[in-house]
C-alpha cells in the first residue's frame, strides 16, 4: 500500500466511530533499518498544508505556532492498529 493511497482517507475505529482524516503517517525505524508506519495523524476536518509544528519537539515563531493551532484543532495521533482500515 502507498501513503499517497491513504493521505485524505477518512477513517474510523474498530467501534465504526469515525476518527477524521488521515493527515499524515508518523514512522519508526526497525533494527533492519526499514520504516514502519506505527501512528496516524487524523485531523477531525478537511485540513489545511502541514508545515511540521503539529509534531512533538518543534518550536516555530509564536505567530505561525497560533495559527498553525487554529487551522489544525483537534489534530490527533492514533496508533496504527486502532484504526479500521478495512471501510
Amino acid at each position: 500500500m502507498r501513503a499517497s493511497d491513504l493521505l485524505g482517507r477518512t477513517v474510523h475505529d474498530h467501534a465504526g466511530r469515525e476518527l477524521g482524516r488521515v493527515a499524515d503517517l508518523l514512522t519508526e525505524t526497525d533494527e533492519q533499518g526499514r520504516h514502519r508506519v506505527v501512528r496516524v495523524l487524523v485531523a477531525p476536518r478537511r485540513r489545511g498544508r502541514l508545515l511540521g509544528f503539529e509534531r512533538p519537539g518543534i518550536q516555530p515563531p509564536w505567530l505561525l505556532e497560533r495559527l498553525s493551532d487554529v487551522v489544525h484543532r483537534g489534530m490527533r495521533e492514533v496508533p496504527w492498529e486502532d484504526v479500521d482500515w478495512s471501510r
